[in-house]
Order: C-alpha cells, then structure tokens, then sequence
C-alpha cells in the first residue's frame, strides 16, 4: 500500500509541474478571455493535485498527518466538478459564436455548473455533519461512501455534457482545433474510469492535465501559423504552404488565387472596423468552403488573401473565381444595401519543373489582381 501511495505522489508532483509549466508558458495575453479560462482550469487542476499529494503524503507518515488527509480528500470532493466547468468555459472560447444562427452553449454549460455548484454544498454538508455519503475514515483508513457510484454516474455525466458540447458546435470551432478538443474529453474520461477501478493512484488529474498539455501544444503551434480573426492560415502558414507545393511541383502544378477586397477601406472608414472584420470573416468562409481540403486559404495581410491549390486546370479555376465572386455579392452583412461587396482576383499557375522563384510567382499574381482591381475602381469612378 505505502508503495503504490509513494508511486503517487511521485506522479502527483510530476502532474503539479506540468500544471506549472502550462500556467508559466501560456502566451502573454494574459486577461483576454481564453486565458482567463485557461487560468482558471489549470489552477483548479493545481489545487486538487495539492490536495492528492497531500493525501499521499498522510497515508505514508501517519499520526497527525492523517487530519491533512481528511481535509485534502475533502477539497477535492469538493472542487472536482469545477474543473469540468473551468474546461467547457474554456472550451467555449474557441467557439465563433457570430457564425452561429442561435446560441444553445447554457443547455450544455448549465448542467455542468449546477452539479460543480450543488456537489460542493452537499460535500461539505456530509463532511462537516459526518454523514459519510461519499467518503469517510476510520481505523483502515479511507473509504468510500454509499453514495460514492452515484457522484461517479454524475461525474460521467459532466464528461458527456462537454463531449456533446464539442461535437454540436463542431463546425463553428476552427478546424485545426477540433481534433484536440475532442480528445480532450475522451482522454479525461479514461482516466477518471482507471481512477475509479485502480483505487490508490491518482490517474484522473494526470490524464486531464495531460489531455490540457496536448491541447496546449497543439494550439500554441497552431496559433504560429493562424489568423484568428478569419480562421485561416496567416503570412507564415502561407509561406509554409507554398515551400510545400513548389517542392511537390517536380511532380505535378499548382495554382494561386490573390483575393483582394474591394474598397476595404471605405467599409472601415463608413460603417467601422467591426464591418470590417465581419467583411474579412465572411470572405474567408466563402474561400474555405470553396476548395476542399487540400487546398490551403490564408490571409495575405489586410484585405487580401491567398489560395494554395492544386487545381491547374484553367477553366475550373475561372469556375471556382466566379463562384467566389457570386458568393461574396450575396454575402448577408450588417450594411448590406448600404454598400455593396466585391472582390478583384488574380491566378497564377506554376507549371511542373519550373524554375520560377516564390516570390516572382507571387508578384505574378499580385499583378494581376490589382490590374484587376484598378479596372473595378475605373469602372467606379474611383
């Protein structure tokens, strides 16, 4: 027994510090509201792995060190549940509520909230009442209570709730996200089943911890090469694209669309940036949902995207471009029949085997999108 309590703690330590690594290296902005929510869960996760060691500790010396033990497994009965709502708040964040035609986040988050809320009342009602519905000491040490399965049903529960959450708002959460985030709750899950058939090793909070160190990770380098604004690839993420098709090109060709907005400025200037932005997400919906995924779409920087794909074929480009085109004069913004929206494009093909430098290549269609776009202005008057 005092073994598998000191292999334990040692895994109780080594979770408390992968806690503090994810806490210290989170990125700067620290009071916007995914790292608010980030905070929060990984500090709850912090305190209940205190509480575990403290446990650990207890049971291996003993005496008066049991009194630690008592009021450690008390707190983490306690405050448990309300890692579950610290990580679906958190998992909110990567949600792109405006793309949403009605908001149903309360029927998932609200369950979660009152069984962290009410589990905490009638935790301390058991404990401080020696009741003993879900844990209590004696001689032997820790037991649990007769009402323990019932809290574990509960516990499941909650884990479902954020299971459903990912996967009803699946198609609002940026793509590259997805995948994480839907692990997270499965791998949480197996480990709060292995803590609950392995009694005497803490697996539930090192799998979350560890579940939260993968999504950190993964977000981190996504991030590097993201536009969060629009949910596409940045400059970098572009950049990255192209090495990659020219290296293929040896093999076969590949094509990229410049799309630039048409009098971006004029929507910032009249109607604000808030337009703007809604402009610029929209747009690069409709790029997105253009082209299949082998097909890379980033913001360029400003109002101007790029399109990696391996299309080469010059009349389904022209076909993809005109229903880009068509979609943006439809798109249903906040000041449609103010102003209306338009784009100018620009292709480029690069051929198999061509020598042609990146940069060259991209001037290449930079060009021919704004002979494009001086047309759109002549045509305006502008």
């Amino acid at each position: 027994m005092n073994m598998a309590c000191l292999g334990d703690l040692v895994i109780n330590i080594y979770t408390f510090s992968l806690a503090m690594m994810l806490l210290v290296f989170q990125e700067n902005d620290r009071k916007s509201k995914s790292n608010l929510s980030f905070t929060r869960l990984i500090g709850i996760l912090a305190i209940l792995v205190i509480a575990s060691a403290l446990i650990d500790v207890g049971t291996l010396v003993g005496g008066t060190f049991t009194g630690f033990s008592k009021f450690a497994t008390y707190v983490i009965f306690a405050l448990d549940p309300f890692g579950f709502l610290f990580a679906i708040h958190y998992i909110d964040c990567f949600v792109k509520k405006d793309e949403l035609t009605d908001d149903l986040s309360g029927f998932f988050i609200l369950p979660v909230k009152a069984y962290a809320i009410s589990n905490f009342f009638i935790i301390t009602v058991s404990t401080l009442f020696s009741l003993n519905w879900f844990f209590y000491y004696d001689l032997a040490g820790y037991h649990r209570g007769n009402f323990f399965y019932i809290r574990l049903v509960f516990h499941a529960m909650a884990c479902i709730c954020i299971l459903a959450y990912i996967i009803y708002y699946r198609n609002a959460i940026i793509s590259v996200y997805r995948t994480p985030l839907l692990a997270l709750p499965i791998i949480v899950g197996v480990g709060i089943i292995s803590q609950f058939i392995i009694t005497g090793i803490n697996f539930a909070y090192a799998a979350t911890v560890f579940a939260f160190l993968i999504l950190f990770i993964y977000v981190q380098r996504c991030d590097v090469n993201m536009d969060y604004l629009t949910g596409v690839v940045n400059r970098r993420g572009i950049d990255k694209a192209l090495k990659k098709a020219v290296n293929d090109s040896v093999f076969k060709s590949f094509s990229v669309i410049m799309v630039d907005i048409d009098y971006f400025k004029l929507i910032n200037d009249r109607f604000g940036h808030r337009s703007g932005d809604e402009v610029l997400s929209a747009i690069a919906n409709i790029l997105k949902e253009t082209f299949d995924d082998d097909t890379v779409v980033g913001r360029f920087g400003g109002d101007e995207f790029c399109v990696v794909t391996p299309i080469s074929d010059e009349k389904i480009l022209k076909e993809r471009v005109d229903k880009i085109k068509d979609a943006v004069s439809m798109i249903e913004w906040s000041n449609k029949g103010e102003m209306d929206l338009s784009v100018s494009t620009g292709i480029a093909t690069y051929k198999r085997n061509s020598k042609m430098q990146i940069k060259d290549f991209i001037d290449h269609a930079d060009r021919m999108m704004y002979e494009e776009k001086t047309r759109h202005h002549l045509a305006a008057g502008l």
